[in-house]
């Protein structure tokens, strides 16, 4: 594990409330925000928290060592306003991204919004050999990112052994002196063969998330970001056995709750998955669809609202 430790000040936020859902095919949007001021009695912290795969996010250069996509400048920075429209509906705290190529382009998005305040800009560059990488936007403080590039694990049967493609970037966030550490995954894809590989991920991702609840220093944490597998699979049951981490998502009503179209079918790959505490806490969950979200990417945002005690 590779860790960077950074210098952070404190940051009061927006409580965030979501409002109902709408129409698939209605305005973008997130829910209002009510401005909440913590008068330092122990009001709840209100936290905001999106994961998203925002397919392909690429550069307009080539890099002779992957096998990226090359798109236009244009294709680029329609690509970037795409999402930045999303991003602004969103209004998060703290964003997962996936299919991001590099700190560059991730530099670039938060550029299309400086009004969400993103300071903090994640991305360390994985084994893809496409080049996307998961990532992380955040406009709380973030006191220390661990990768976990290179460590080797076993399958489920122990006869082989794999490593994150695309890497398990856990980025610890401190809002008003409450920590959640967020772990942000891209399993391997069940397009390619994969199922072996993917979930000897989750297995290994649950390990990594277990080792820091054991160790203390952890005690609220979310596993974020596209599993690439369905609810009830071997991939899903790994995440959250033994109870210590609970699917969000399930708090969204069964018609919403999806994230990907493949073939005309709508199917959930993308989840908030955290521990029991993180459970009681949510204020409301929702996955966002519509034209908007449609043009930026072929995946569906989730996002989630928690009133966190002091």
């Amino acid at each position: 594990m590779r860790c960077s430790s950074r210098g952070w000040a404190w940051l009061l936020g927006l409580a965030l409330a979501l409002t109902a859902c709408g129409d698939d095919d209605g305005a973008l949007d997130a829910g209002g925000a009510d401005a909440q001021v913590d008068g330092g009695g122990g009001e709840p912290v209100a936290l905001r928290v999106a994961t998203w795969n925002v397919e392909n996010l690429f550069d307009a250069r080539n890099d002779p060592e992957r096998g990226d996509d090359v798109p236009s400048a244009g294709e680029v920075a329609q690509k970037l306003e795409d999402i930045a429209r999303v991003l602004r509906a969103l209004d998060a705290d703290v964003v997962a991204l996936q299919e991001v190529e590099n700190e560059a382009i991730l530099r670039s998005l938060a550029e299309q919004v400086p009004d969400l305040g993103y300071t903090e800009r994640h991305l360390v560059d994985s084994f893809d050999g496409r080049g996307i990488d998961v990532a992380c936007l955040a406009r709380v403080p973030v006191t220390m990112v661990a990768n976990h590039l290179g460590e080797r694990f076993p399958n489920a049967d122990g006869t082989e052994e794999y490593f994150f493609t695309r890497d398990a970037l856990e980025v610890f966030t401190e809002k008003d002196g409450v920590p959640v550490t967020v772990m942000i995954l891209h399993l391997r894809s069940m397009l390619d063969g994969g199922d072996d590989i993917r979930l000897a991920e989750a297995l290994q991702a649950r390990r990594i998330a277990d080792r820091r609840l054991e160790l203390g220093g952890v005690e609220r944490m979310l596993i974020v970001g596209d599993m690439n597998d369905f609810p009830g699979s071997p991939t899903l049951d790994a995440l959250l056995e033994g109870g210590s981490f609970v699917d969000l998502t399930l708090g969204i009503p069964v018609d919403d709750r999806w994230t990907f179209t493949f073939r005309g079918m709508r199917q959930q790959v993308d989840y908030v998955i955290g521990t029991p505490n993180m459970n009681e806490d949510v204020e409301s969950i929702r996955i966002l669809h519509g034209p908007e979200v449609d043009a930026a990417s072929d995946h569906s945002p989730i996002v989630a609202d928690f009133r966190i005690a002091r």
